[in-house]
């Protein structure tokens, strides 16, 4: 069944009003045309089928219960614009969402109930009284180039940063969970912070939190904590407005996780003294690391990615449980990815409990016999090189951020082009892309950045 809205939007041009909720039902797809306001007035918006937005908005508003007053379903909805404005009440979420425009506060708050939102242009309006919030877990991310960033505040997440030196293409994770250790605690804000350079920034961070989020903690004794992965380390202020709920810290060389608190003192079921992966003769990557302390350690895993976000395992290694004596581990990855691979180390105690390490890189060069190009990209993706004239099937993909497969197709190769263009990542929103070209020879990648027209 197919719903187009373009007949809706001749008869009421402007806007549409949906009282009691929209329910897209599974094989449904619903088609939005040209820039129509979508009213959802005391009701749900749920998605199991496929909408699409076009450049519309949709309004979120009323007074029902916040049980009442929830996007869902089973499929991801890709949003154009999304404003919450309810004026008693707030809204949840029950399943991850993309927004490839902005993300409007315009009253009640919006829970973020362990789901994420992708968000291609900014959050706009939020205060203490109306602001994405979600301690039980979730995440709302951000991707964009920041090359010698003055004060650049990606996606308005709250994440404000300046570096003399570039960053590439950069994810922000902000999340509402409260970070602990050894008994402390932090407010209930954290970023992860995922440059493509992370190495020599000498960086600027100005971290924006809201009253709301201070978790019971004494707002002037207020310092900003790092987690690499191994250690807790604070950073000296450079400066400090309460009033506008701002802390300012300098001299990071790298990012990873930050958030605010008093005290974050190390108290980890392991000491890392080191980790590391290194390419081999073989053009393998073996990757080690070395333990001095270990307490309640069940095993190790060994995660590899494509991108630095979405990662997979690769191997388990049963970890010393409890130990003070010095242990070295070593894994071979036989099968590394063409191009940049992304490794770390997740640490699993007896009682479930994680940690994970810091992330290390290791680039596998090859003879390209493809360039894919723009890159940034637009509306079209051209892929050329002599990798075409190969007898046999050519598999083009491409994923987003989160590793979700968001293109593919094959292709029967000969010699009678060597081209190719891919215009259906005008769909795609904002953000960081990878590229899969899978030859009969052998698999190529390619890191992309989408922008926004």
């Amino acid at each position: 069944m197919k719903i187009n809205f373009a007949f809706l939007m001749f008869l009421l041009p402007l806007l549409m009003q949906a009282q009691g909720g929209l329910f897209i039902s599974s094989g449904a797809n619903v088609v939005v045309a040209n820039s129509p306001h979508i009213i959802i007035e005391n009701g749900k918006f749920s998605n199991d089928g496929d909408f699409f937005a076009d450049n519309s908005t949709v309004h979120i508003s009323g007074t029902n219960t916040t049980e009442n007053s929830t996007i869902g379903g089973v499929s991801i909805t890709a949003f154009n614009n999304l404003n919450i404005e309810k004026s008693s009440n707030d809204v949840r979420l029950d399943f991850d969402i993309d927004v490839d425009g902005d993300l409007q506060m315009n009253g009640g708050d919006l829970f973020l109930n362990n789901s994420d939102i992708t968000l291609g242009g900014d959050i706009v309006g939020e205060s203490g009284s109306k602001r994405i919030t979600g301690n039980s877990g979730g995440a709302i991310i951000k991707s964009m180039t920041l090359n010698m960033p003055v004060g650049e505040n990606p996606g308005n997440l709250g994440a404000e940063i300046t570096s003399s030196e570039n960053l590439g293409s950069t994810t922000i994770y902000r999340r509402h969970t409260q970070m602990t250790n050894n008994g402390n605690h932090s407010i209930y804000r954290h970023f992860d912070i995922v440059p493509t350079n992370n190495i020599g920034l000498d960086a600027t961070l100005r971290f924006h939190y809201f009253d709301e989020e201070l978790a019971g903690l004494t707002e002037s004794d207020l310092e900003i904590w790092q987690f690499d992965g191994v250690n807790w380390s604070s950073k000296n202020l450079n400066n400090v407005n309460m009033g506008a709920n701002w802390v300012e810290a300098s001299g990071f060389s790298s990012f990873h996780t930050l958030t605010l608190a008093e005290e974050m003192n190390q108290a980890l079921p392991i000491e890392l003294l080191s980790f590391d992966a290194q390419l081999n003769e073989r053009k393998e990557v073996d990757i080690f690391w070395t333990t001095t302390t270990e307490i309640n350690n069940d095993f190790f895993s060994v995660e590899r990615s494509r991108n630095g976000v979405a990662f997979e395992q690769i191997a388990v290694v049963d970890g010393a449980g409890n130990s003070t004596n010095t242990h070295q581990y070593k894994i071979t990855d036989d099968s590394p990815f063409l191009g940049i691979n992304y490794y770390r180390l997740k640490q699993v105690d007896f009682d479930g409990s994680q940690t994970y390490s810091i992330i290390r890189t290791v680039n596998i060069i090859s003879d390209e016999r493809f360039i894919a190009y723009p890159n940034p990209m637009n509306n079209e993706l051209h892929i050329s090189g002599d990798g075409f004239s190969a007898e046999g099937e050519l598999i083009i993909e491409i994923y987003d951020a989160l590793g979700k497969l968001v293109y593919n197709n094959s292709l029967a190769m000969d010699a009678k082009f060597n081209s190719f263009t891919i215009k259906e990542v005008s769909e795609l929103i904002a953000g960081n892309y990878f590229l899969s070209i899978q030859s009969p020879i052998q698999q190529y990648t390619f890191n992309l950045v989408k922008v926004r027209e």
